[in-house]
């Protein structure tokens, strides 16, 4: 009778465990950015990307990175916390001796709401989706920064001036890229 307690109990506990860590898992799913892909420029070997993540893996927000040699680029995970900081990636990468090729967050707008001009805030940061066509928003998306330090500054200047982009250093800009 005993044994047949334990038991249940311990089922009772794995189920409890399982439940918890699938809401959690489904907290995490519903709404924000899934992940932040960059590329850099100026690998040459492994222990250039190796300095570029271990630069990555200091910043509060970020939870894992990966990084490609062969491409140059790496992916980031983040934690779920208040306020993520997307300046002190490129940041980081900077101050580990290499230069941001670009900056793509996968963002999931399920619970994230874009007024018509495409403004949205999201964990303490305003952004604008640029060429935003209402009509179009989807749950998950993947949105290149075109602001300067996201990009070559060239290519940044470009997308300034094709867009008629009048920086605001409380806004960063966003382009959907298919």
């Amino acid at each position: 009778m005993r044994l047949k307690y334990n038991c249940l109990i311990m089922k009772i506990y794995s189920i409890t465990a399982l439940l918890i860590l699938l809401t959690s898992v489904a907290t995490n799913l519903m709404a924000g950015i899934r992940w932040i892909d960059i590329g850099v420029n100026g690998f040459t070997c492994s222990m250039c990307s190796r300095s570029v993540e271990m630069s990555l893996r200091k910043l509060d927000f970020v939870d894992s990175v990966g990084m490609s040699l062969e491409k140059t680029e790496g992916r980031i995970y983040l934690k779920d916390v208040e306020v993520i900081d997307l300046k002190r990636i490129a940041k980081a990468i900077t101050d580990a001796g290499f230069s941001v090729r670009f900056v793509r967050l996968q963002l999931d707008f399920r619970d994230i709401r874009v007024d018509k001009d495409g403004f949205f805030t999201f964990k303490g940061q305003r952004y604008q989706w640029l060429q935003f066509k209402g009509n179009a928003l989807l749950n998950s998306v993947a949105l290149t920064l075109v602001d300067e330090g996201f990009l070559p500054k060239k290519e940044s200047n470009q997308w300034k001036k094709k867009l008629g982009i009048q920086p605001d250093q409380n806004i960063l800009y966003l382009i959907h890229e298919i």
